[in-house]
């Protein structure tokens, strides 16, 4: 609401309305009536809604020209499937995957783990399996012990989520390789 309203109130200045991880609500809850205004619309007549607060609603028949809406979503997280025609009819989709990073400050991109993990998702993983490529993130340490972080994030996070994959049936293809990069890493198989 506060987004329409500032772009409906000055006309010339471009507003922008970030969502993150839209797939983790209720669109129909959150967006209420304004889910309907995202529909593609030719020049046809659309009909106009009410949003906002019943006593005092601002009544619209299409969003605002200088109101910009970028939505984030994970597609590791299962509850996509739930919001994803939906989304799809409303909004244009760009898919980011995974890349290197170039740190600022006190912090370190492991590259070497990260290109290798790459690797093997790029080499093995079928197109549903390469949205479940562990992020930049994981390979982002502060400098102050690097090296130690990296082991730690390699085996509390990283090692117990592809064991995770493992046991859900995905990434079967690359579990040889996945095992070496521990083995190689950590000094531990993925198998126990």
């Amino acid at each position: 609401m506060e987004a329409i309203r500032a772009a409906k109130e000055d006309g010339s200045q471009k507003v922008l309305l970030m969502i993150d991880e839209i797939n983790r609500a209720n669109l129909s809850n959150v967006l209420g009536e304004a889910f309907y205004l995202f529909e593609k619309q030719t020049d046809q007549q659309r009909r106009k809604v009410e949003l906002g607060n019943p006593q005092n609603p601002i009544e619209i028949e299409a969003l605002p020209a200088n109101l910009y809406v970028i939505a984030t979503m994970n597609t590791a997280d299962r509850s996509l499937a739930v919001v994803d025609f939906a989304l799809r009819r409303r909004f244009a989709w760009f898919t980011m995957y995974p890349h290197p990073l170039n740190p600022s400050g006190n912090q370190v991109f492991h590259s070497k783990q990260f290109e290798a993990m790459d690797r093997i998702f790029q080499t093995y993983a079928t197109s549903e399996e390469l949205m479940l490529e562990p992020g930049q993130a994981y390979y982002l340490t502060d400098s102050e012990n690097a090296d130690d972080l990296m082991k730690d994030r390699m085996e509390y996070e990283l090692l117990p989520l592809i064991r995770e994959y493992l046991d859900n049936g995905l990434m079967i293809q690359a579990k040889d390789a996945l095992n070496q990069f521990f083995v190689d890493e950590l000094n531990q198989t993925l198998f126990i």
